[in-house]
C-alpha cells in the first residue's frame, strides 16, 4: 500500500495569525483541498476567527459568519457564542439556554440527525444528547450533564470510578453479535477493517503537503499581508510513515479471518475523552456520536487507548492518571470477549491518523513523531 511520495508544495500552517494587531493563536487546521488548509484560531479574549491559507498566503473570513454555514450568523447574532469553527465544514455554537447547535452546510443537517439515530443503542448506558430542534442547516442539541473526562482535575478522587462506569456503559451498549455479516433487523452501516485501513491512508494522504517540508512551518503571517521567518525543523520521513502503515494495514486485514470471531456490534468509532460526560448522579454521557454504526468493537478501546497514552505525551494526565485507564480498557475487553491483539492494532492505527492530525495543529507537530514512535513500540 506504500505510494510515491507527492512531490506538491507543502504548505506551512502558522503558529499565529496577526489580525487588526493582536496576534491570535493558531488552535487547529484541517486540510481543505489540494494545496490549500483551513484554519481555527482563537483568543481569550476576542473569540474565534478561522479562514483558508494557500500558498498566495492566509485569508480571513467575516467575524462570525462563514457563507457555507447557513445557520451560524443568525445563532451568533442571537447571542450564541462560537465555540468552535471548521470553515466551511462545520461549527458549533453554545446558546443563551446552555444547549448547543451545530451548523453544517445546506442539506447535511439530515446527516446529523441520522446518526443521533444510528447511535441509540448507546442509550443503554449513556446519556445522550437529544434533538431539541433544527433545520436543513442547523440541529439544536441538548446538554449532557457532567463534565470531561479530559480533565482528571475536574473529576479528582472519582476518576478511577467516572472511568469504571463509562467502560461499563460501553461494554453494554448496543447489541453485539459475532462477525461482520449482517445483523438481524439493523440498518447501521458497517466500518469494517479494510474501512478502518482506508482512514488511516486518506489521512496520509491529506497530511502529505504539511509533513514533507517542516523547515517551511514556524511562519508568522499578519493579514493581510505575509510576514515573519521560518523556524526549521526536522523532516518527518515519509518512506516510515508508509511502512508503518503497510505493517498496520496488513495486520487489520490479514487478520480478518480470526477478526470474524472478534464481538462486532455497535462503535462511536471516534472515542475518546473529550467524547464522554460523566456526572455522579446521571452517570456517563456520550457526545458526538454521528459516526455511529456496526464494527469491531476492538476499534473503540484502541482509540480510546491511544488517546489515553497520548495524553500523557500532552501533559495533561500523569501516568498514573492514563494507567488507571488503560487497565480499565484491559479489564473491559477481557470481560467482553475482545482479543488484546485486535485492541493493539485498532490503537496502532489510531496513533498512526493522531501524527497525521496533530500535524495540522501548531501546539503539538512538533510531538508528532512521538505517536509514530509509540505505534512502532507497541509492534506484536
Amino acid at each position: 500500500m506504500s505510494m510515491n511520495i507527492d512531490q506538491e508544495t507543502a504548505l506551512s500552517i502558522p503558529d499565529v495569525m496577526t489580525i487588526d494587531g493582536t496576534q491570535w493563536p493558531v488552535r487547529r487546521a484541517w486540510p481543505a483541498g489540494r494545496g490549500r488548509i483551513a484554519w481555527e484560531a482563537a483568543h481569550a479574549d476576542f473569540g474565534i476567527r478561522a479562514g483558508y491559507l494557500d500558498d498566495s498566503g492566509p485569508k480571513l473570513l467575516e467575524p462570525d459568519r462563514d457563507p457555507k454555514l447557513p445557520g451560524l450568523a443568525g445563532l451568533l447574532d442571537e447571542g450564541g457564542r462560537l465555540v468552535s469553527h471548521r470553515p466551511g465544514r462545520r461549527a458549533v455554537v453554545r446558546l443563551l439556554d446552555g444547549s448547543f447547535a451545530k451548523c453544517v452546510r445546506e442539506g447535511r443537517a439530515d446527516d446529523v440527525l441520522t446518526g443521533q439515530k444510528r447511535a441509540e443503542g448507546f442509550a443503554r448506558g449513556f446519556i445522550l444528547p437529544q434533538v431539541l430542534r433544527s433545520d436543513t442547516s442547523t440541529v439544536v442539541l441538548g446538554v449532557v450533564p457532567g463534565v470531561e473526562l479530559h480533565d482528571p482535575h475536574a473529576l479528582g478522587a472519582d476518576w478511577a470510578w467516572a472511568w469504571a462506569e463509562v467502560l461499563g456503559a460501553w461494554a453494554k451498549a448496543g447489541d453485539s453479535v459475532p462477525g461482520p455479516g449482517p445483523a438481524p433487523q439493523s440498518t447501521l452501516p458497517i466500518h469494517d477493517a479494510a474501512a478502518e485501513v482506508e482512514v488511516v491512508t486518506t489521512w496520509r494522504d491529506r497530511a502529505r503537503p504539511v509533513l514533507a517540508d517542516r523547515a517551511l512551518r514556524g511562519t508568522a503571517w499578519s493579514l493581510p499581508d505575509a510576514s515573519g521567518t521560518s523556524r526549521g525543523e526536522p523532516p518527518v520521513e515519509l518512506g516510515e510513515l508508509d511502512e508503518l502503515i503497510d505493517e498496520v494495514s496488513a495486520e487489520l486485514i490479514g487478520g480478518a479471518a480470526s477478526a470474524r470471531e472478534e464481538p462486532f456490534g455497535l462503535i462511536h468509532r471516534d472515542l475518546h475523552d473529550k467524547q464522554i460526560m460523566w456526572d455522579p448522579v446521571a452517570g456517563p454521557g456520550l457526545l458526538d456520536v454521528d459516526t455511529a454504526c456496526r464494527g469491531e468493537r476492538a476499534l473503540d478501546l484502541g482509540n480510546l487507548r491511544a488517546h489515553a497514552r497520548w495524553r500523557t505525551e500532552q501533559n495533561l494526565w500523569t501516568p498514573a492518571q492514563a494507567a488507571v485507564v488503560i487497565d480499565e480498557i484491559a479489564h473491559t475487553a477481557s470481560a467482553v470477549g475482545i482479543g488484546p491483539d485486535r485492541v493493539s492494532v485498532y490503537e496502532r492505527a489510531t496513533l498512526i491518523r493522531l501524527a497525521c492530525v496533530y500535524a495540522f495543529r501548531p501546539a503539538w507537530r512538533n510531538r508528532t513523531g512521538w505517536l509514530l514512535d509509540t505505534a512502532r513500540s507497541l509492534r506484536g
